[in-house]
């Protein structure tokens, strides 16, 4: 861990629910937990159904809710013996009981989709509210052949294999990113790539044949491009310069959509830090198109990080 950095203060909270994407945010979960010097809480929602008008269900419900947490805090202790983990059950539904816990932690940890999903939705419910609604930086992992960068092994957890740290970058207010990204590449030993993508908006079709953008004005952005990364990068760098010697930090500007440049860049990458704002007028924050697209196409595990009011 950096120090000196913004790091939020509390503790590690991981969502489970017994499904094969909670198993994995559980190993992401105390490899966080670890490298940040902090416990695990591990936490499950249940909601009473009664079944037949007999009480039987909801006491079975309860059973498995208690079955639940105690696996996944066992497979914490396993993948971290040195961990302390604690576990919480709570009554509600768990979209609701997951963004409150998020108000007392420094990192959620939830699985892409719970049991409940459909095969064809990447981002369950809770993962998408805690997204929107949360208090605190989120970890949003995959699970299965669907696309996820599954955790190196114990041994092997610190091991640099080349696949670095992606953070995208649109502006300057995306320095609390950079800065999450960083404490990130330096703790697992990864490289850091800064991502900054620019495109032109589509333009009507007013000829038989269309005329596109100048070279010049091609120019002009990358170089406004550049001189934003550089911008954005250059603070974080400088006060973080001897802590994060031996990172190669590769800043990079590439002409095309921004969410389509995030998601192809993920592909390579071990994790992605991306920035996630208030919007006015919104209650809560909104999931602008960048993070809506990495949330449900991203081939890496994705971290958000709030920024602003």
């Amino acid at each position: 861990m950096i120090e000196g950095t913004a790091t939020p203060s509390g503790h590690v909270i991981v969502a489970v629910d017994g499904s094969p994407a909670a198993d994995n945010a559980v190993d992401w979960a105390a490899d966080e937990a670890a490298l940040r010097g902090t416990e695990l809480e591990v936490l499950h929602a249940w909601e009473w159904k009664a079944y037949e008008a007999s009480d039987w269900y909801g006491h079975h419900l309860y059973n498995v809710s208690s079955e639940v947490v105690h696996k996944a805090s066992e497979r914490a202790r396993r993948r971290r013996p040195e961990l302390k983990v604690t576990t919480t059950v709570e009554h509600g539904p768990a979209e609701e009981v997951v963004t409150t816990a998020s108000g007392r932690a420094g990192l959620m940890v939830t699985g892409s989709r719970g049991l409940g999903g459909f095969a064809g939705l990447l981002l369950g419910s809770v993962s998408r509210a805690v997204a929107a609604e949360g208090r605190c930086p989120l970890l949003v992992v995959r699970s299965g052949t669907d696309g996820t960068a599954e955790p190196p092994v114990d041994e092997d957890f610190l091991r640099p294999d080349g696949r670095p740290v992606l953070v995208g970058v649109s502006d300057e207010t995306c320095r609390p990113a950079v800065e999450a990204a960083l404490v990130e590449a330096v703790d697992r030993h990864r490289p850091l790539r800064a991502l900054y993508a620019w495109s032109f908006p589509d333009m009507p079709v007013l000829a038989a044949v269309p005329v596109g953008p100048s070279s010049e004005a091609v120019r002009t952005c990358q170089r406004n491009g550049e001189t934003i990364l550089s911008q954005t990068l250059a603070p974080v760098l400088e006060r973080y310069e001897d802590q994060y010697k031996g990172v190669e930090v590769t800043p990079d500007v590439v002409n095309a959509p921004r969410a389509t440049a995030m998601v192809d860049a993920s592909e390579t990458a071990s994790l992605v830090v991306i920035a996630t704002r208030r919007r006015p007028g919104r209650v809560g924050r909104h999931l602008g198109p960048v993070t809506h697209a990495l949330l449900h196409h991203s081939h890496a595990p994705v971290l958000l990080i709030p920024v602003g009011a």
